[in-house]
């Protein structure tokens, strides 16, 4: 028979979303007066914080809860090298806007 780690509890859940999605989200809608080079040095600091929660979901959370926390932790990754955004939340939004936002915004404009 199969042994199971017991469910991750909510708090372990809670700090890792908060390392994997809310903080990359957070420190992508800051916009830093600051040259060009501490923009890539703080989102490269939010990848660590990320793989940081990735960590700490092997540790503590079930595996399932780990990899997914290792998947958005890549996708962030990729958002930060495609979109230079390191948010994979904002990534979406941005893909959202470019392609969802002309059909709208003619839409409203010509019906109203």
């Amino acid at each position: 028979m199969l042994r199971t780690k017991p469910p991750t509890p909510k708090i372990i859940l809670r700090q890792v979303a908060g390392w994997v999605l809310v903080l990359p989200l957070l420190i992508s809608f800051v916009r830093l007066p600051f040259p060009f080079p501490f923009r890539v040095l703080l989102e490269l600091g939010v990848i660590v914080a990320s793989g940081y929660g990735v960590r700490f979901a092997w540790r503590h959370a079930t595996p399932r809860v780990a990899m997914f926390a290792l998947i958005l932790t890549l996708l962030n990754v990729v958002s930060m090298v495609m979109l230079s955004t390191a948010s994979v939340l904002k990534a979406l939004c941005i893909i959202a806007w470019l392609y969802v936002y002309p059909y709208y915004s003619s839409w409203v404009y010509w019906n109203f």
